[in-house]
């Protein structure tokens, strides 16, 4: 196996190794939506050893192709890693729980998705398009109100992901920003392990009560609609629920929120990207994909990872060992020049672009990516529509990003029309 050389490069940084050829990664902090010139040099190369802060050595992976075996459950597996040191930027034992959706393989997580399906599937979540596009029009009410300079951030980003999401688990409006502290604690790596599994508990807690309210007294909300799902007579445990709620919690509100602040920076940092947008506005959805595919969510280190069930081989000949860890980075994965011609260039007009990797893949796609669509679509077609010559009301450079998000989130986003 050939390793990069630990020499300067054109960022002025040395890649460190440490013993066996082993590479310290992240070898650097993410600059705004960046993407280090030094992945290119590493996707060459194919899957490379690396060490992160915590846990085991892993194979990071940053092509398309390796992506695409690592994320076959044939050959790998979340399960294996609840008895392994899990390699991460932070120490993140507290989470090797079984009964969590993302710790699950086939059949097991299998079983729940088909369950889940009726819930989250495209129908039903178009049907709420009506009821959410109710909210984006108050928020930017109040957004307009506010003139010139409004945070996008403060006003409607760290908003409408959590009344979505509270509308359809049936959490009361009034409780709905009460239950995002717990997340924002048991999310932020500012908070201590102890703050951490205080605002769990609480979270645990919080969903229980209402799983038990919903089984006295049946809503129309998505959290009834799981409890009485069935498949040929199966059904949700207990446990079951609860850990797939938590999943839509943290999945769903702050993904969604960063996703909102990112998007919305892009297409102000790139006029010509707003403007493409106004004048093809029917060409929206394959817009939105491609901004998807571009913009690097996830800081690296916190991207979905797998363990080997078998020995694989990988693009470049290298074989992944049985028990062995992968890392797909899949911001730097959307970023190949081999699926994507000239990768790192926006381009709302591609010819039948390849699906990215944004949502992950395989069978742990994301559950709920169709409500993510949903919320930034809407978003995006209501600035369009009410606020034409939307534009930063500060310079690119100065928009700050959160230094403390496990993604690449924007702190203040004001704006001007």
């Amino acid at each position: 196996m050939t390793f990069i050389r630990a020499e300067d490069d054109n960022s002025g940084t040395r890649l460190k190794f440490m013993a066996h050829g082993i590479l310290q990664y992240p070898f650097a902090e993410p600059t705004r939506l960046d993407v280090d010139p030094r992945y290119k040099d590493i996707r060459k190369q194919g899957v490379v050893r690396v060490q992160l802060p915590f846990g085991e050595p892993s194979w990071l992976i940053t092509s398309a192709a390796d992506a695409k075996i690592a994320y076959d459950f044939r050959k790998f597996s979340r399960t294996e890693g609840l008895t392994h040191a899990i390699p991460g930027l932070h120490n993140t034992e507290n989470i090797k729980i079984s009964s969590l959706l993302l710790n699950m393989d086939p059949p097991e997580h299998t079983r729940i998705r088909q369950l889940a399906a009726g819930a989250f599937s495209p129908d039903r979540i178009k049907a709420l398009g009506a009821w959410a596009q109710g909210m984006v029009d108050e928020l930017l009410d109040a957004f307009e109100r506010q003139g010139a300079g409004a945070d996008f951030i403060a006003m409607y980003a760290h908003k409408f992901p959590v009344l979505v999401l509270a509308g359809i688990l049936g959490i009361p409006s009034d409780k709905a920003f009460e239950f995002k502290k717990w997340i924002d604690i048991s999310s932020d790596a500012s908070s201590t392990p102890e703050m951490k599994l205080d605002a769990r508990e609480k979270t645990l807690t919080f969903i229980r009560a209402l799983i038990a309210e919903r089984r006295e007294k049946s809503t129309d909300d998505l959290l009834s609609v799981l409890i009485n799902a069935r498949d040929e007579g199966d059904k949700f445990e207990e446990d079951e629920l609860v850990s797939l709620a938590m999943a839509l919690w943290h999945g769903g509100f702050k993904t969604t929120l960063w996703q909102l602040g990112t998007t919305v920076f892009t297409l102000m940092s790139h006029p010509e990207l707003w403007r493409d947008i106004k004048q093809n506005p029917d060409n929206m959805n394959a817009a939105l994909n491609e901004l998807w595919r571009w913009i690097p969510s996830f800081k690296p280190g916190r991207a979905f990872g797998f363990w080997a069930k078998e020995d694989v081989t990988f693009s470049n000949g290298q074989v992944v060992k049985k028990g062995d860890h992968v890392l797909i980075e899949f911001a730097i994965v959307n970023r190949d020049n081999d699926i994507w011609p000239d990768a790192d260039t926006i381009d709302f007009h591609r010819v039948k672009p390849a699906q990215h990797f944004s949502f992950t893949g395989g069978a742990h796609a994301c559950v709920g990516q169709h409500l993510a669509r949903l919320q930034i679509r809407l978003t995006i077609e209501s600035l369009l529509r009410r606020f034409p010559n939307l534009e930063l009301a500060i310079p690119a450079e100065d928009v700050q990003f959160d230094p403390d998000s496990f993604m690449r989130g924007i702190l203040h986003l004001p704006l001007k029309w």
